[in-house]
C-alpha cells in the first residue's frame, strides 16, 4: 500500500467510524508533496481553532528560538529569573526541568491548572507554591502549571512579552498571519494550552521541526543540536499520552521510526517521523466525546507504515 493509499484508508475511516466523529483535519505532507487536506466540520484547513496542549510545543519553539538568540539558558533557574519571592524548594528548578516536567511540583489539587485558572490573578504565584513531591529531575508528572510558570520564566529572560516574541521570531517566518494567544489575568500568554492556530499552520510548525529548525527560505529559528535535544527522550513520560518525553513534545516510535509529536485535548496532534520527511496533522472539535471516543492519530499508524515500506521498496 502506498502512502496515498493509506491517505485514503485513513480518510475513509475517518468518515465512517463513529468513534472519529469530533474530528476536524487530517493534513499530511510526505517529502515535499502535500498528499492531503481533509476537512470533516465547518472549520477550513487555514482556519485557526483551539490547539490545547499542543500549545506546549509551541512554547518550546520559543524556547529554542530564544537559546538560538542568546537570551535564555536552558540551565537557568526560576530562582534567577522570577527573583526572590520564588519559595525556597522551587529556586533551584531549572528551565530544562520544566521543558521536561521533572521539576517536582505536585500538579494537582489547588494548583491543578483548573483550578487556577478560576483564579481572579496571581497564577504564577500560585504555582510556583505547588508541594514538592519529588527532588527536580527525578521523576516525570504530566504538569500543565510546569509550561505556564516557563512562559513566565521566558518573558522575564526575554524583557518582552512572548507573544510580542513569537510574531516577529515565529509566526512570521512561517507565513502565520492568524492566532489568537489567551492570557492569564496578569498578562502572561497561556504557556499550557489555548492558543489558537489552524491546522496549515501547525503542518508549518512540524515541518520547520523536521527542518531542524530552518524555516522557508533559510532563516534559523533554533539550532539542529536544540531541536535533537528537544525531540530525544528524557524520561519515559506517562499519561495523557503514554509515551516519553522530551522538551514539551512526545517522543515514540512508529512503524520501526524514531517520531515525535505534539498532542493536545479532543486529539490535536502533530507527527514528526525525519526519516520518512513525513508529517502528520489532525485535529478533533471540542464536542461531547463519548466514552469510545478515538483519536484520529490511530489512523496515522497506517499512514506511517505505508511511507515505511515506500522508503524501504526505494532502497531496494
Amino acid at each position: 500500500m502506498t502512502v496515498d493509499e493509506a491517505v485514503a484508508v485513513a480518510d475513509a475511516r475517518i468518515r465512517k467510524e463513529s468513534w472519529f466523529s469530533h474530528t476536524e483535519h487530517l493534513v499530511v505532507m510526505h517529502g515535499n508533496r502535500r498528499v492531503a487536506e481533509h476537512a470533516y466540520r465547518r472549520r477550513a484547513v487555514d482556519e485557526p481553532g483551539d490547539i490545547f496542549s499542543v500549545t506546549k510545543s509551541v512554547l518550546s519553539t520559543l524556547v529554542g528560538s530564544a537559546v538560538l538568540d542568546g537570551r535564555f539558558r536552558l540551565e537557568a533557574t526560576v530562582g534567577e529569573l522570577l527573583g526572590r519571592s520564588v519559595p525556597g524548594a522551587v529556586k533551584q528548578v531549572s528551565m530544562r526541568h520544566l521543558l521536561t516536567m521533572t521539576g517536582g511540583a505536585d500538579p494537582s489539587g489547588d494548583c491543578d491548572i483548573d483550578a487556577v485558572m478560576a483564579l481572579p490573578g496571581g497564577w504564577v504565584d500560585t504555582l510556583l507554591s505547588a508541594p514538592r513531591l519529588s527532588a527536580p529531575g527525578a521523576q516525570f508528572r504530566y504538569d500543565n502549571g510546569a509550561a505556564h510558570v516557563l512562559a513566565a520564566c521566558l518573558a522575564r529572560a526575554l524583557g518582552e512579552d512572548p507573544e510580542v516574541y513569537a510574531a516577529r521570531r515565529l509566526f512570521a517566518p512561517l507565513g502565520i498571519t492568524r492566532w489568537h494567544w489567551p492570557r492569564d489575568p496578569d498578562g502572561l500568554p497561556y504557556g499550557f494550552g489555548h492558543l489558537q492556530l489552524s491546522p496549515l499552520d501547525l503542518l508549518a510548525l512540524g515541518r520547520l521541526w523536521l527542518a531542524g529548525g530552518t524555516a522557508p527560505g533559510g532563516r534559523r529559528l533554533f539550532t539542529a543540536g536544540y531541536a535533537a535535544d528537544a525531540t530525544r527522550e528524557h524520561s519515559a513520560g506517562g499519561p495523557p499520552e503514554c509515551a516519553g518525553y522530551g522538551f514539551l513534545w512526545w517522543v515514540t516510535e512508529m512503524a520501526g521510526h524514531a517520531t515525535y509529536f505534539a498532542g493536545g485535548y479532543a486529539g490535536q496532534h502533530i507527527v514528526v517521523v525525519p526519516s520518512l520527511a513525513l508529517v502528520t496533522v489532525t485535529t478533533g472539535a471540542e464536542v461531547a466525546l463519548g466514552a469510545n471516543w478515538r483519536p484520529a492519530l490511530d489512523v496515522v499508524h497506517g499512514i506511517v507504515a505505508a511511507a515505511s515500506r515506500e522508503l524501504g521498496a526505494d532502497d531496494g
